[in-house]
């Protein structure tokens, strides 16, 4: 995700040792002119506006990167100075510099960050559990199968043969996609993916702006963005198999074959597809097994005995016959 800078703002500061705020600029206390601590955290003036500083030199500051503590009396300097600004000591080595990158939220929101955490409710965890509990149990209740032995009272099948013929069609699909070829008919610009970079034609979408510390005492304001970039999508023709015609054959015997055709010029066959039923009688009752196993349904002779697995919802999950 792009981010957008917008401007800078002034910040400020609140005072350790006498608790007066300071514009973010300012390196020691306006008060009593004790330098600012190294963790003081920096605040907005204003949490629902943004007064854009327009004073290039405070910009420039703000952009060289962030401020340094002296190790000697600990005041900040800007990350350029080579000297203590207030004490003259050396500050080219052991300078502490601030930590910068941070996003400045509002005091409210620094309230909430630090509210506590209501415990779980010890209720709450028993009936979780026995949420979970009884879940397991009836996942293992419906799962369950019951053996059953059975005798085949009806067999049936079909089988169907897809035939497809070469012909011209159309076809929809972004432009940069079409294959060779093909023949456009039309072209639209639409929404095609979101890019961090802009595109030659896209369009900008921006997010609420928010600040973020520079560690100069000033804020960065900036805003994530994103490109919504649009592509011609375009309708073409093509010449492609589709499908015509679905041959069809069916039995009640245990002799299934596949429907017997003449292809005419450009044609060809397409997928086939086969399924078989099997319909047992049990102490009365009737359940009928579906499967595409022609080699399990040529063992189902009328009258055979086999072993069936009955689920909870009165369904076959797997038959075999009695050896």
């Amino acid at each position: 995700m792009a981010r957008k800078v917008l401007g800078y703002i002034q910040l400020i500061w609140t005072c350790s040792y006498c608790g007066t705020k300071n514009p973010g600029a300012i390196k020691s206390c306006t008060q009593c002119g004790s330098p600012q601590a190294p963790d003081i955290q920096f605040e907005k003036v204003d949490a629902e506006s943004f007064d854009f500083i327009k004073d290039e030199a405070l910009i420039r500051m703000a952009q060289k990167g962030a401020d340094k503590h002296c190790p000697y009396c600990g005041t900040r300097n800007n990350i350029d100075a080579e000297t203590c600004l207030k004490c003259g000591g050396d500050i080219t080595i052991d300078a502490k510099v601030r930590e910068s990158g941070a996003t400045i939220e509002t005091r409210a929101n620094n309230q909430k960050s630090f509210a506590p955490q209501k415990r779980p409710q010890p209720f709450l965890i028993i009936i979780l559990l026995v949420v979970i509990v009884g879940f397991v149990f009836l996942i293992r209740n419906l799962t369950r199968t019951d053996q059953v032995s059975a005798v085949v009272s009806a067999v049936s099948w079909q089988r169907s043969q897809v035939i497809e013929a070469y012909q011209r069609v159309e076809r929809k699909g972004w432009e940069d996609a079409i294959p060779s070829g093909a023949t456009l008919v039309s072209c639209e610009l639409q929404y095609r993916y979101d890019s961090d970079a802009s595109r030659p034609i896209a369009t900008e979408v921006c997010g609420e702006p928010y600040t973020i510390d520079t560690g100069t005492g000033l804020g960065q304001v900036v805003q994530d963005c994103i490109y919504r970039v649009y592509e011609n999508y375009c309708t073409y023709t093509k010449m492609d198999w589709l499908p015509v015609e679905t041959l069809v054959t069916s039995g009640v015997d245990l002799s299934p074959h596949w429907p017997t055709f003449e292809l005419a010029s450009e044609q060809r066959t397409g997928n086939r597809t086969e399924r078989y039923e099997i319909t047992y009688s049990a102490a009365g009752d009737s359940f009928t097994y579906s499967t595409t196993n022609e080699s399990l349904y040529l063992q189902a002779q009328p009258g055979s005995t086999w072993y069936l697995e009955i689920n909870q919802f009165n369904s076959v999950v797997s038959a075999e016959p009695v050896q």
